[in-house]
């Protein structure tokens, strides 16, 4: 376990654990942490995009590939598996994995659609959150959650299912802190506005290049974690919001 002053801006040997690494903010946090020195498992259910990303990243040679489905334990826990066989510890797990529909209020969606939100955004944080937890208690790990300003500001753009399961995103976080802190463990909750990626494509009328050009780009959500990771074991950053400043000023209305 760190010990209370211990300084973790060194991230050289370190192993983090990236959900969702095949693309977008995921792929990114991953590219920021593997410069800084870690040694990457990454987890997506396509499997030929985390190939794909391991090689532009260049760690298709040293990078653990696992093709998992969050929303099923059994792959998580196995996943988990995999990580303590090759790597023998995980200091760093990163929950992006994320999703959305077109259909995004209650009366368009469909309990099926509901499910798959939930399940994925909400449930499948849990459960890599439970897999990895006896991995992260060895060493003091750092589990960061991607959630969304969706958690702090609802909206319908967003998504009646999204924003319930952002915001629960924000409780867990706090739970993690409060239950596990004894073990060195520190949780953040990164909640970003707008970020151009591919689930932008998913709503029901994708913004312009223009829009897209203003909003965060996956670069500055791995920036805001790779902050989070780095400090001082004393330091627990539990909520943090960033938004694009056309988003927050109104240049640009959601």
């Amino acid at each position: 376990m760190h010990e209370s002053g211990t300084h973790n801006r060194g991230l050289t040997g370190r192993v983090a654990v990236i959900a969702g690494a095949a693309g977008g903010i995921g792929k990114a946090i991953a590219a920021r942490l593997g410069n800084a020195g870690c040694w990457l498992a990454l987890l997506d259910l396509d499997r030929g995009g985390l190939e794909a990303a391991a090689g532009e990243l260049g760690v298709e040679d040293t990078a653990l590939i696992v093709p998992v489905d969050v929303t099923n334990l059994d792959q998580v826990q196995a996943a988990a598996r995999a990580v303590e066989e090759r790597f023998g510890r995980a200091d760093i797990l990163v929950n992006s994995a994320g999703t959305n529909t077109k259909q995004r209020t209650l009366d368009d969606m469909s309990p099926e659609q509901w499910e798959h939100v939930v399940n994925v955004n909400l449930n499948g944080v849990f459960y890599c959150t439970y897999a990895f937890l006896p991995l992260l208690r060895e060493n003091g790990g750092s589990v960061v959650t991607i959630a969304s300003t969706a958690a702090h500001l609802v909206s319908a753009g967003a998504g009646t299912h999204y924003c319930a399961a952002k915001r629960a995103l924000l409780s867990f976080s706090e739970s993690i802190n409060i239950e596990q802190g004894k073990y060195g463990i520190r949780a953040c909750a990164i909640s970003p506005g707008e970020v151009n990626t591919a689930l932008i494509d998913k709503r029901p009328a994708p913004p312009g290049p223009e829009r897209r050009a203003a909003m965060l780009q996956p670069l500055d959500v791995a920036e805001a974690v790779y902050y989070v990771v780095t400090q001082p074991a004393r330091v627990t950053i539990s909520d943090l919001v960033i938004w694009p400043s056309a988003q927050i000023s109104g240049t640009y209305v959601v």
